[in-house]
């Protein structure tokens, strides 16, 4: 069957214009390999931080999604199209290797997270840890919601290890996130909040932290996986490979975060 002249002509100004499309895209651009990663609520700014350095040296980009680990492991059970994750503890990365969703043996831990407790009521300023807890000042204390978040499961063992958890479990507020509780608590919505340190170093400060003994609770290691749907990217190899540099390491220490 022979093209009429009009329909040849059509094609030819469709295959011009798809030339025309294709010479304004870089040639890079056309087979780079973009990342998908779901990202602890605790790690938001300093995974925005590593985005912008490892696009500065490969193709590609990075997309973030952001939440509590527990709420994004549902979602990978689920089927979220998610190339890594980086949970803020170890056991959820643990269980998704027994599934098929992750890969075997690509499990690191890229950071050791602090529990801090945050406030920015000045009243409480003054006052030492632990004993302002049990004050008749502080009606709202904001916890991360243990069952999901890590931090909050940190911060129930700290409240356990005290003595103090059931004399305050009516003032506790639970939160989906542990950013949420430092967003809370940054608004003064709350009068204190068990909070990732990296929280407070990654905004302006506002307010006080108080430290609290590593012997009241669990190291937070946070492990990162490499899943399914990243295993035939070269560019989430070589953001896991990046992610567990020691320059990265050295950078992620700006932000609250401890390595052995």
């Amino acid at each position: 069957m022979f093209l009429t002249r009009s329909k040849l002509k059509i094609n030819f100004i469709l295959l011009y214009l798809l030339l025309i499309l294709l010479n304004s895209i870089p040639i890079k651009r056309l087979f780079a390999e973009d990342v998908y990663i779901g990202v602890a609520s605790n790690f938001l700014t300093p995974i925005k931080l590593l985005k912008k350095k490892f696009e500065s040296i490969n193709d590609g980009q990075i997309f973030i999604s952001s939440g509590s680990s527990g709420s994004l492991y549902s979602q990978i059970i689920k089927g979220a199209p998610l190339d890594i994750f980086l949970s803020a503890d170890q056991d959820l990365p643990q269980k998704l290797e027994k599934t098929s969703k992750a890969i075997l043996g690509t499990r690191f831990t890229y950071a050791t997270g602090q529990l801090v407790l945050y406030s920015t009521k000045q009243f409480l300023f003054s006052q030492s840890f632990p004993q302002f807890l049990t004050s008749n000042k502080i009606n709202y204390i904001g916890i991360g919601k243990p069952g999901y978040v890590p931090y909050g499961r940190a911060a129930k063992e700290v409240l356990k290890s005290l003595n103090i958890f059931k004399k305050m479990s009516s003032k506790l507020v639970f939160n989906k996130s542990v950013n949420q509780v430092f967003l809370m608590n940054y608004f003064g919505n709350l009068d204190i909040g068990f909070i990732s340190k990296a929280d407070f170093l990654s905004n302006n400060k506002k307010g006080k932290i108080w430290e609290i003994p590593k012997n009241l609770y669990s190291p937070i290691k946070q492990d990162a996986i490499l899943l399914k749907n990243g295993e035939q990217k070269n560019n989430a190899i070589l953001f896991l490979k990046f992610l567990s540099s020691e320059r990265t390491k050295e950078n992620l220490k700006k932000f609250g975060y401890v390595f052995d």
